[in-house]
């Protein structure tokens, strides 16, 4: 798996980290992640991914995302899932845990993964 900057790199996504009323957002006209400057380091990463997952799954697709309530949750699951991959994809290769072994829980506190996303990482792990 490639690291964040590559995929920034392949995505010709323009991150910019300042002050923000929410830790982050994607704004696919511009292809710009903006993300809030107070965050902490685990933070910062896992609100870049969330966003890069936004950049690589539904670039083109900002109505969509306006248009229903259904289809702004699914991207957000969507980019949500990206993140976590990505999370527990680097766990692994740090770890050298076996993947299906992983305390899911421990790894969600690590990475600041919210319990709504407990299915998502269980998916995850799951199809690892």
């Amino acid at each position: 798996m490639d690291n964040i900057q590559d995929i920034i790199s392949q995505l010709g996504v323009v991150v910019i980290v300042g002050e923000l009323d929410n830790p982050g957002y994607y704004n696919p006209i511009w292809n710009a992640i903006f993300i809030a400057q107070d965050l902490n380091e685990v933070e910062h990463e896992v609100v870049l991914l969330h966003e890069l997952g936004h950049a690589a799954k539904q670039q083109g697709e900002y109505s969509l995302y306006q248009a229903t309530m259904t289809m702004k949750s699914k991207m957000e699951y969507g980019a949500n899932r990206f993140m976590i991959r990505y999370l527990f994809h680097h766990y692994i290769s740090i770890t050298g845990d076996d993947p299906h072994l992983v305390n899911y829980l421990e790894f969600m506190r690590q990475n600041d993964i919210p319990s709504r996303d407990e299915n998502i990482v269980k998916e995850v792990i799951l199809n690892y």
